[in-house]
């Protein structure tokens, strides 16, 4: 009677053993490597089941492909944006009138000598009405000419004391830099020594000499004579504005009435004069770029 078959036999899954070839048939082993055991070793590969495996590939004619088309040219890395250049600083109205200073001044002069012009044509109608009465569009249109020329000429004098605030500022910061120190006076303290009447008849002056102290480029003596020559003119420039308005406020006459007139053309021009006197100090004399000014030396002929 044969043995009863075991349990894997009858389910086809019975792995027979396998038996170990004999020694003398088995190769030879490096010293150090551990013997093989002689349990058999079973793979177990897992398949996806037919309903998950990809369908395969159907080559499909290159006729049948619709041509690849782009409704507009694709930019892809080929963008070349300008370079972006830094934007300026914002200048305030103080840098602005600084940098038109020397225009401003040309301007200034130019509308003080018509202003002077147009209280001339003034001050002849008044001789002229003396004698004969003059017609009322002359007068109307003399009139026009001083108010015009008198409202521009003092708008470009405070823009001319705006540029000169701005100019010292910069020019002194610049001067003590370069010995290696800082201004001792404030930016406050400059404008309210050129602005503020009365003080601006001083304090200019002390202004200036520190900033010719610290200028090693220009000739000290030199420089201080046409600096000396500048103050004088403007304090002539505000003695006449302080009387020509004083004498026209109160002269009831005619004969003071046209007096007054001429206290104000002569201030207009004392006025032009002094204005490009202070363009050629500042572009000029304390220019940085410009070479330093000798003084001249009168020698007699033998």
């Amino acid at each position: 009677m044969a043995p009863p078959m075991p349990r894997a036999m009858a389910n086809n899954m019975y792995v027979p053993p396998r038996t170990p070839p004999p020694r003398s048939a088995a190769p030879s082993r490096p010293a150090g490597v551990p013997a093989r055991s002689g349990r058999a070793r079973v793979r177990w590969v897992a398949l996806r089941p037919p309903s998950a495996r990809p369908r395969p590939r159907v080559d499909v004619d290159a006729q049948d492909r619709p041509t690849p088309r782009y409704e507009r040219n694709p930019g892809w890395g080929l963008r070349d944006l300008p370079p972006v250049e830094p934007a300026e600083p914002q200048r305030s109205l103080l840098e602005r009138l600084r940098d038109a200073l020397p225009n401003l001044l040309l301007a200034a002069a130019g509308v003080l000598v018509l202003a002077a012009a147009a209280e001339a044509w003034i001050y002849a109608l008044l001789v002229v009405n003396l004698e004969d009465p003059i017609s009322r569009p002359m007068q109307v249109a003399a009139e026009t000419a001083v108010w015009s020329t008198g409202l521009a000429a003092v708008a470009l004098m405070v823009a001319c004391l705006g540029g000169v605030a701005g100019w010292l500022i910069d020019e002194r910061r610049a001067a003590y830099s370069d010995h290696e120190e800082v201004d001792p006076r404030s930016r406050r303290q400059l404008m309210i020594g050129l602005w503020v009447p009365v003080l601006n008849l001083l304090w200019p002056v002390a202004f200036f000499r520190e900033l010719l102290e610290r200028r090693d480029d220009l000739l000290p003596v030199h420089t201080r004579k046409r600096l000396w020559w500048l103050w004088s003119g403007w304090l002539c420039v505000n003695v006449l504005v302080a009387v020509g308005v004083m004498v026209r406020i109160f002269s009831e006459s005619l004969v003071w009435q046209a007096n007054a007139v001429v206290l104000v053309i002569i201030s207009n021009l004392v006025s032009a004069a002094f204005a490009g006197g202070l363009w050629w100090t500042i572009t000029r004399l304390f220019a940085r770029d410009a070479p330093a000014a000798t003084p001249t030396r009168w020698l007699a002929a033998v």
